[in-house]
Order: structure tokens, then C-alpha cells, then sequence
């Protein structure tokens, strides 16, 4: 046939040459000899052509490993084409990209396979059989087609020990292996009176390799889900015990904080200056001592992914003046020169405000700290290309080493430098501003020379500000409470809070009434009238006694207000009396003002915020009583052993 097709286009492209000669009488000879050259021309290109295209098929023909003795160009061509479709969906599944994450979806990966074999092959029987680790055996999971006429076992552990492939010539066996492990194997039976190629021994080698990936994706995705579920159980616990220990921290220094306000305000009589002095100096140290505390938990809860931002429109021009405010006292006892360069244009972000403020503090308060006496401190915002917002903090201090650079942002490091080791801290402020910036959808980044001070600033996107969204926002601690003789049940079994809460509460107007146990709590509703109760979480963690069920019960108030104070810092921790329907959680150590103002609200109906404080949070908690599918079926017995 190929010598025909050859013989044709040889004697077509002649007559093309050769035709104008004819035109010998009509034409001039220069003419007619310029059009003959033109026309030998073509049929030596056409010629040289074809034989640089059969040379390249048939080395491509080599290259896939196709037997062409024996074919002419055109079966060649033909055979190449077949071959290279029957290559083309030995790849088309793409099981590497695919997840499976069940059995289930494993059986069907790895019966498109033997499909395939079947249908590529042109085969009578496909097989492709699980190795037991266990027994050392191959157990027939798929098969397709007749059954085979000879035994598996033997011929299965021929291929996979590197023996003789084929018992019977007309039988292709592949192992399935990944990283010299076996995991099975491919067999195929071909039709009677066929002989297997070259090439079909080449697509039953790219079958078994989607077999092998199906089931390393099937492995990889167990092992995915177990290193979750154990990376799940590790923050649980990791959470769990910052948890006990801000228990055992946060109770005895909440009334330690709480006596020396009482009597700074001079509710246990007049002080001279020198104890509000000494005092003032105990309140510092113990907010500080808190700070670092909240570090540490509010570190925790963002690597867990437990805090989501509550994000609002935020005008920076106000903020960075109140920011300003907060640490001016810090930057004055070290003769900073602190300024805030003010902007004429409205710079406004979307961003949970009190992770910003947190983010700011924990910026200028590093720039005050690692500034030696007497050093500039510079705050600013600015736009900047691609609709971007930057707030900068600029500063005069020690700087940073390039080498040092990787330290910054890590946890628990400090850099190492003469100055940088007499500061105190526990090394989690630039960590934590970071995690908060990334959840709020912005990043952190600084220059720094050592001698010359940092640069730290905060990039976001910028939004259009709409005053129409501003809520005006009241500080809490700016409301004066007065009490009008309402009674307030303290169920409070440390006698020392006891009796700091009632102390405070008598002095605003309140009429206090203090108790130890459920009994004596619930002796105080059914002997009198209470507008408010107060319950610590030490109290009402007593197993058994179920105590703001028993308020409830007896209470001769309807819808009793009912305010849980807790050390505990997790929402999962006090989940219980979230459910049973507390009207405000605070957490401690908490200011006494802030009480105040909570108690009056509540008790006048004019509370409007959430049970726990968005901060506190943890709306991961909320997904895992979403429901949950249930799992398919199992269809083939050994694939447990492979997912396992």
C-alpha cells in the first residue's frame, strides 16, 4: 500500500513538473523553463519531505517502543496513533491530584483501572489483586473478563520477585510497587492466538503505576486525617492546660488586683502618698504580670485557629490618637520623643478593632522598650500603591541584625543582643501581632539596622469609610454607677473575694448578700427578693450540683439576671453555662467598674452585648456540633488493611 500512495504522489508531483512543456508554442521558453524549475523544485521538496517525516515517525515509533518491522509508513503511522491514545488514557484518570479519603472511593479508583486494562488491552480477563502483608499472599479484589486458566499465587510471585513475567505467553503480569514496597498487582489475559507487544507491556507498566498512586493517595489521605485528629487532640490539650494555669494565675491575682483598687479608691480609708505610691507600683506590675499571661493564652488560641476576627470599619485618624494615649506614660518614663504624624485624608480599614489595638500596642511598646533613653518614636498611616493602607512605627533603637531576622517573629525567641537581654517579656508580642494580622487578612514586616532603630508597619487593604456605619462607642469605665438598695446574691466560696466583691458593691449603692454553698444560695432566693446573681466558676463547678438550674427553680424573679465571673479563659471551659442560659460571662482578672456597669445594666434591661465577649470566643467549637456524613460502605475486605 505504501508503495502505491509513494508510486501516486511521485507521478502527480511528474505531471506538475512536466506540464509545461506543452505550453512550448503559447508560452515563451524562458517562461516555460522558469515554470518547469519551479515545478522540479516542488517535487524534490515533496520528496525530501516525506522522507524526513517517515524518518521521524519511525524514530518515534523506536523511542515508544513499537515494533515497525514489517509495516509500511501509513500502518506505522496508524499503529502510532493507536498507541499513543492508548498511552494518553492510561494517564487520563489522574489519580495523583484526586483525593481519596475513603475505601470506598479507593474500590472505584482501582476498578477504573482494571477497566482500563481491560478495554486497552483488548484483554479476556483483567485482574488486579492486594498484597496481604500479614500472610505474604494476593487476595483477588478486582477482577474483570473469564476467569484465568492458570493459577495466580505462583505467577504473581514470579513478577514480583523479578522472575519470569509470563507463565503462559499470552498473560501480562505487572507488580505494583511504590518506594520498593509491594502493594499488589496487575494481570491480564489477552485474547486467544495474541501475543503481547512491547508497547502492551508498556501501558500495563503505566496502569500498575496508577494503581500504586491511587493507593499511596489513599495512605497519604489516612495518615492526613490521623495527624489532624492527633494535631486536634494536641491543641486540646495544650489549650486545656494554659487553661488550668490561667485558673491557678488569674484567681489570686484578679483579687490582688481588685484589693489594692478597692483601696486606692479609698474604700478601706484614707492612705497617705507614699502607701498610694507603693501601691500604684504593686497595680503596675500585677497588670503587667497579666499581659503576659493574656500573651501566652491569646497566642495559643490564634495558633489553633480558634480566634475569628470580628471585623468593623475602622477610621485609623482616631484610633492611632487614642493608641498614642495608651502608651504615652511608657514612652515619658524613658524621655521618648513620641509623635503621631496626622494625616489630612480619611485612611480607613476593615479589621477586628481590638486585635488592631492589640497589633499597635504590642509595635510601639517593643519600639519604647528596645529604644534606649531618650530616643524618637514616630506612628503614622499612609496609602500606598495597590489600595493598601500602611501603619508605621518608626523608631530610633538598637535595631536588628539581618542575622537575627528570622528571630523576630518566632515564638519564645529574643534576639541576642547586650540591650535586648536586660528587657523583659516572654518573646510572644511579635509572634501574636503577626498570627492577629494574617486572620485579619493583612501581613507585618519591618527594615532595621543595627544602631539606626526599626521600621515595623502593619499593610491592609483600604475600604471607602462611611461615617453612616460609625457606632459611637462608650468607655464603661466612664459610667457612674449607682446602686438603689437591689439585692445581689454573691455565691463566692474564697471568703477573701467574697468579701472584696461585697465591699465594692455596698460602697456603689447595692445591697449585697453573700454565700458559700448551692444550699445557702438557694436559702437566700426563697427568703427574699434578688435582682442579680453573681457566681464564680470555682462555685459552680461542684459535680453534681447543678446551681444555675436551682437559681432558676427557685427564684421568685422572673428572667433573674445571672452573671458568671471565671478564671478560665476558654469559651469550651464554661460551655455548660453558656447552655444553661447565663446572661453575661466576664473573665477574670476583671475591673471592678466594668462590673459595675454590668450589673446596673442587666439589672435596668439595658444590656445589649453578647453572653462572652467576642475575643473569648471560640467558634471552632460551634463546628463540631455540625452535623457529620456518615461513612460509605466498605466493598473490599483488604483495603482496610491498605488504609491501615
Amino acid at each position: 500500500m505504501d508503495i502505491f500512495v509513494t508510486l501516486f504522489s511521485f507521478i502527480m508531483a511528474l505531471a506538475l513538473a512536466t506540464e509545461p512543456i506543452y505550453f512550448l508554442d503559447v508560452l515563451p521558453p524562458r517562461t516555460v523553463a522558469a515554470i518547469n524549475l519551479v515545478g522540479w523544485s516542488f517535487v524534490i521538496l515533496l520528496l525530501l519531505v516525506r522522507f524526513d517525516f517517515r524518518r521521524r515517525i519511525y524514530l518515534i515509533a523506536k523511542n515508544l517502543e513499537i515494533d515497525t518491522r514489517f509495516k509500511g509508513f501509513e500502518e506505522l503511522l496508524s499503529t502510532l496513533i493507536r498507541e499513543v491514545r492508548r498511552k494518553h488514557d492510561a494517564f487520563a484518570i489522574n489519580l495523583l491530584e484526586k483525593k481519596i479519603s475513603s475505601e470506598k472511593e479507593l474500590s472505584r479508583a482501582l476498578e477504573s483501572i482494571v477497566a482500563l486494562a481491560f478495554r486497552l488491552l483488548n484483554a479476556e480477563s483483567a485482574e488486579l489483586a492486594l498484597f496481604d502483608r500479614e500472610s505474604g499472599m494476593y487476595h483477588s479484589s478486582f477482577v474483570l473478563g473469564k476467569p484465568f486458566r492458570t493459577s495466580a499465587q505462583a505467577m504473581l510471585n514470579n513478577a514480583v520477585d523479578g522472575g519470569k513475567e509470563e507463565v503462559s505467553p499470552d498473560v501480562l503480569v505487572h507488580p505494583i510497587t511504590f518506594s520498593g514496597s509491594v502493594l499488589g498487582t496487575l494481570r491480564v489475559a489477552l485474547k486467544r492466538g495474541t501475543l503481547p507487544g512491547q508497547s502492551d507491556r508498556e501501558v500495563l507498566r503505566l496502569l500498575a503505576l496508577q494503581g500504586g498512586l491511587a493507593i499511596i493517595n489513599a495512605q497519604y489521605t489516612d495518615q492526613l486525617l490521623k495527624m489532624r485528629r492527633s494535631s486536634e487532640e494536641t491543641v486540646k490539650a495544650k489549650t486545656g492546660f494554659l487553661a488550668n494555669l490561667s485558673h491557678e494565675i488569674r484567681g489570686p491575682l484578679g483579687i490582688m488586683l481588685n484589693a489594692v483598687e478597692l483601696v486606692l479608691d479609698g474604700l478601706c480609708g484614707q492612705i497617705t502618698a507614699d502607701q498610694s505610691e507603693t501601691l500604684a507600683m504593686v497595680k503596675t506590675n500585677g497588670e503587667h504580670l497579666l499581659d503576659l499571661i493574656n500573651d501566652v493564652l491569646d497566642y495559643a488560641k490564634v495558633e489553633s485557629g480558634r480566634v475569628v476576627p470580628q471585623k468593623s470599619q475602622i477610621l485609623l485618624n482616631d484610633l492611632l490618637k487614642d493608641i498614642i494615649g495608651v502608651v504615652r506614660t511608657q514612652a515619658e518614663a524613658k524621655n521618648h520623643k513620641l509623635s503621631l504624624r496626622n494625616s489630612e485624608e480619611a485612611l480607613a480599614i476593615s479589621c477586628d478593632k481590638r486585635h488592631l489595638r492589640q497589633m499597635l500596642i504590642n509595635l510601639l511598646t517593643n519600639a519604647i522598650k528596645y529604644t534606649p533613653d531618650g530616643g524618637t518614636i514616630e506612628l503614622w498611616a499612609e496609602r500606598v500603591p495597590v489600595h493598601k493602607i500602611r501603619i508605621n512605627v518608626k523608631d530610633s533603637g538598637v535595631g536588628i541584625d539581618e542575622a537575627n531576622r528570622h528571630k523576630v517573629f518566632a515564638a519564645f525567641e529574643r534576639v541576642e543582643n547586650a540591650y535586648s537581654a536586660q528587657q523583659v517579656g516572654t518573646g510572644l508580642g511579635m509572634p501574636l501581632t503577626k498570627k492577629l494580622a494574617e486572620v485579619n487578612g493583612g501581613l507585618v514586616d519591618f527594615r532595621s539596622s543595627v544602631g539606626k532603630g526599626s521600621h515595623f508597619w502593619l499593610l491592609f487593604p483600604t475600604i471607602e469609610y462611611s461615617s453612616a456605619s460609625t457606632v459611637l462607642e462608650e468607655s464603661e469605665a466612664e459610667h457612674r454607677v449607682e446602686g438603689k438598695g437591689e439585692a445581689i446574691l454573691i455565691v463566692e466560696k474564697e471568703e477573701g473575694e467574697r468579701k472584696m466583691l461585697t465591699r465594692y458593691l455596698a460602697s456603689l449603692g447595692f445591697n449585697p448578700v453573700g454565700a458559700v454553698t448551692r444550699l445557702e444560695a438557694l436559702e437566700v432566693l426563697r427568703s427574699r427578693q434578688v435582682d442579680l446573681v453573681l457566681i464564680d466558676n470555682s462555685t459552680a463547678d461542684n459535680k453534681g450540683e447543678d446551681l444555675i438550674a436551682g437559681i432558676r427553680e427557685n427564684s421568685t424573679k422572673a428572667n433573674l439576671p445571672i452573671v458568671l465571673v471565671s478564671s478560665r479563659a476558654f469559651a469550651f471551659d464554661i460551655e455548660k453555662y453558656l447552655k444553661a442560659g447565663i446572661d453575661r460571662c466576664l473573665i477574670k482578672p476583671l475591673e471592678l467598674r466594668t462590673l459595675g456597669v454590668t450589673i446596673r445594666k442587666l439589672i435596668d434591661g439595658t444590656f445589649s452585648g453578647a453572653v462572652l465577649d467576642s475575643s473569648e470566643l471560640d467558634l471552632t467549637q460551634q463546628k463540631k456540633n455540625e452535623s457529620k456524613p456518615a461513612k460509605g460502605p466498605t466493598r473490599v475486605m483488604e483495603l482496610d488493611d491498605i488504609l491501615h
